[in-house]
């Protein structure tokens, strides 16, 4: 394997003549920053902010609806923090942000108020909060651009409390009593858990740190020019206690469920010494994550239906197609990532609850169905067995389609020793 790979880097130097000359001719290289590379940047973007909550359809915001909006928080207009860590050859310079991408786009149809009211995103004064309010109070929407600076993120820079930092949850606070639509969009290198500010919002963004066109990107979804398509590649947790929590774990031995547990609120006074199920879960968090791995929402309402495997046997070797009927029920095109996953039921080693096995991009017209289907090869459900082998063992799988981790539409299959 390591020959392999080393082989594979020298194939690449060998194509590029470094053996011959090992300096790079600057003069034939790509200009920095030239168009398709900010175009680039700009679909990463695009596809890869996760519109996590929106409550009442508040987004998209329409120009024709509205006569202001008010921009308020730290990473609104911070060019060096979108860019995220690790970006030692990043320039500053080139990035667009939100605030100057809003501008751009909305400016001559609305007033654009804009407000820093935090010097960073750790910042514990509150003095600016005040005309925070203000500005808020006088606007028909609230944009607050929140979330870490790039330096929280990175190797070794792990944080004990993953809440937002600083008073930025003070700041949502304060302005969401001026009873205006209030819109997040979270830039952070990690998953937050949210919980001092997720009922204080009717809609989040979670923009990562988005890189040099971010602020284009997020114009576009918060106008609705583009329709929000990521989703997200890792669990968010309700607090930090919850701690390691992934869609993929192993099952206990008493599995939690909706009628086995309780939470901490609704156990009586002096209650007898119960164990409520000896399942595994948190009196205080439930068993649940706060948004599962694969949850992401549009602005469009699709569903999945009628789920099929192309046989309900099939022998080591072999290949199988998983499909299901996909509609756009809503008003708007979109992009939907249609995911796959698979239970292994039995093996000589636990197996996970779900496995993600594959996922597409699809685009549905107002009212467009069509089939997903995925390629499910046996290979594919191989792992490494109790002698670190790998393999792939006969037996009865479970198997989904949907849109997020936690999608319920399954059917089933058998794997059948056919030597």
């Amino acid at each position: 394997m390591i020959d392999a790979m080393v082989a594979n880097i020298l194939r690449v130097k060998i194509r590029l003549g470094l053996f011959e000359d090992p300096y790079a001719n600057p003069a034939a290289l790509p200009a920095i920053a030239n168009k398709h590379a900010l175009e680039t940047s700009r679909t990463a973007a695009l596809q890869s902010v996760v519109l996590l909550k929106n409550d009442d359809g508040v987004l998209p915001l329409s120009t024709e609806e509205l006569s202001s909006v008010a921009i308020i928080g730290p990473l609104a207009d911070a060019p060096y923090e979108q860019l995220g860590t690790w970006i030692f050859d990043g320039d500053p310079e080139l990035s667009v942000t939100p605030l100057h991408a809003i501008h751009s786009l909305v400016g001559h149809d609305l007033d654009v108020r804009y407000l820093r009211a935090m010097e960073n995103s750790r910042s514990k004064a509150s003095a600016a909060f005040d005309e925070a309010v203000e500005v808020a109070g006088d606007s028909d929407v609230v944009l607050l651009f929140l979330g870490e600076e790039s330096i929280l993120s990175g190797e070794a820079h792990s944080r004990a409390d993953i809440n937002l930092p600083g008073d930025q949850a003070e700041l949502v606070r304060r302005v969401r009593k001026t009873g205006k639509p209030v819109v997040a969009i979270i830039q952070a290198g990690r998953p937050l858990t949210l919980t001092n500010i997720i009922d204080e919002v009717d809609a989040i963004l979670f923009a990562w740190h988005p890189g040099t066109m971010g602020g284009p990107a997020i114009a576009d979804l918060l106008f609705g020019i583009e329709s929000p398509s990521g989703k997200l590649p890792v669990t968010f947790p309700r607090m930090v206690g919850q701690v390691p929590i992934y869609y993929s774990q192993k099952n206990t031995g008493k599995p939690p469920s909706p009628q086995t547990i309780i939470h901490i609120d609704d156990i009586d006074a002096r209650a007898p010494q119960l164990s409520f199920g000896m399942t595994a879960f948190h009196l205080d968090a439930g068993y649940t994550p706060l948004y599962a791995f694969g949850h992401g929402l549009s602005y469009a309402d699709f569903d999945y239906r009628n789920i099929k495997a192309s046989a309900k046997e099939i022998g080591i070797g072999d290949t199988l197609t998983v499909s299901a009927e996909l509609t756009n029920k809503g008003d708007v095109a979109a992009v939907e990532v249609a995911q796959l996953y698979v239970r292994d039921l039995v093996g000589n080693v636990t197996r996970p609850v779900k496995e993600l096995k594959g996922y597409k991009r699809v685009h549905l017209d107002p009212g467009q169905t069509i089939i997903v289907d995925f390629d499910l090869h046996t290979d594919d459900l191989a792992f490494f067995g109790r002698d670190m082998q790998l393999m792939t063992e006969p037996g009865q799988f479970h198997v989904w389609i949907g849109g997020s981790s936690e999608t319920e539409l399954r059917t089933e299959f058998r794997i059948i020793d056919s030597s």
